[in-house]
């Protein structure tokens, strides 16, 4: 895979009530973080979703604009927030342009989690935002942009090369799963996983069990099935078991390209070892294999891809 950097994992739990999402934060299991949703709950209280915790929290009380919940003022908000901090919480996340973020200055930007969320794609002025973010003294930033690329996650882990700040980068949607699994290649201090909260998240038990997510690491061999939509595929249930049984170190991951040259894109980036290939483009893998068998020559499409000197 590359190099890479250690990631943490963040599970986002949500609920209807305070006292539900209490009980719902106690039974995560192995995780490093949780982010406790207060903007998705009816009545949002930072004493109550803090009490008695054991596990480090992040709390959140989304916006409407960056696809939360809230439902009261912004002097409301800000007051959940304020309350958090005061309260000993590990971490809050304000939003970049939102009302909250004078919260920074009051706490010098220690425990502030910085957040930008585009659901309409990748910010054509990204690195511009990332910029401006960054130097907001912000603890962590944390971008997270809807993918119709694979070729987005490479985008959004470029932002965060040589950042001086801890970053939190997501590719949202089916395209973006490889920046969920390959957090620490793609630079990031954790990443998140939950039921669904996000577009293209995936729960903790899938990245934990089925992906192995604590075992990824520099030498892990990736691995993939490409094709558009993949999300249908079982290829990633049986071959990661395999690699589990084997004591393969490698993740199989689903790879919803765009297009045969943003499959190639992002394999070159992230040292990709291998992919099986579904429809549509079995006959664009034969165009652009460097050798294949007699098989392929002569059905003028392949299935499976194996990168030089990966066996």
């Amino acid at each position: 895979m590359g190099p890479m950097k250690p990631a943490k994992l963040c599970v986002t739990v949500t609920a209807d009530t305070t006292a539900e999402l209490r009980a719902r934060r106690d039974q995560v299991g192995d995780a490093d973080l949780i982010e406790l949703r207060l903007d998705m709950v009816q009545d949002p209280s930072a004493a109550a979703a803090l009490a008695g915790r054991k596990k480090p929290v992040i709390v959140t009380c989304r916006a409407k604009d960056q696809g939360g919940h809230f439902k009261g003022s912004e002097d409301e908000r800000r007051a959940i927030l304020s309350e958090a901090l005061s309260l000993g919480a590990e971490y809050v996340d304000l939003e970049w342009r939102g009302a909250c973020r004078d919260l920074i200055q009051e706490t010098g930007g220690r425990r502030i989690v910085l957040s930008h969320h585009d659901f309409s794609g990748v910010p054509s002025d990204i690195h511009g935002i990332a910029r401006a973010m960054l130097a907001s003294g912000a603890e962590v930033v944390k971008l997270a942009a809807a993918a119709s690329r694979l070729s987005d996650c490479v985008t959004l882990r470029n932002v965060g090369r040589n950042a001086p700040v801890a970053m939190s980068l997501i590719a949202m949607g089916e395209a973006g799963l490889p920046s969920r699994v390959l957090a620490g290649w793609m630079g990031c201090c954790w990443t998140y996983a939950g039921h669904g909260v996000a577009p293209g998240q995936i729960s903790g038990e899938v990245m934990l069990g089925q992906y192995r997510f604590r075992r990824l690491g520099e030498r892990t061999g990736v691995y993939g099935v490409v094709g558009r939509p993949v999300s249908h595929s079982l290829s990633p249930i049986m071959h990661n078991a395999a690699f589990r049984y084997f004591g393969i170190d490698a993740v199989y991951l689903p790879l919803a390209a765009a297009d045969f040259d943003d499959f190639t894109t992002f394999a070159r980036e992230a040292g990709l070892a291998g992919a099986s290939v579904t429809a549509p483009y079995k006959i664009d893998a034969f165009d652009g294999a460097d050798e294949c068998d007699a098989v392929s020559h002569r059905i003028h499409s392949v299935n499976t891809l194996r990168r030089d000197g990966h066996r």
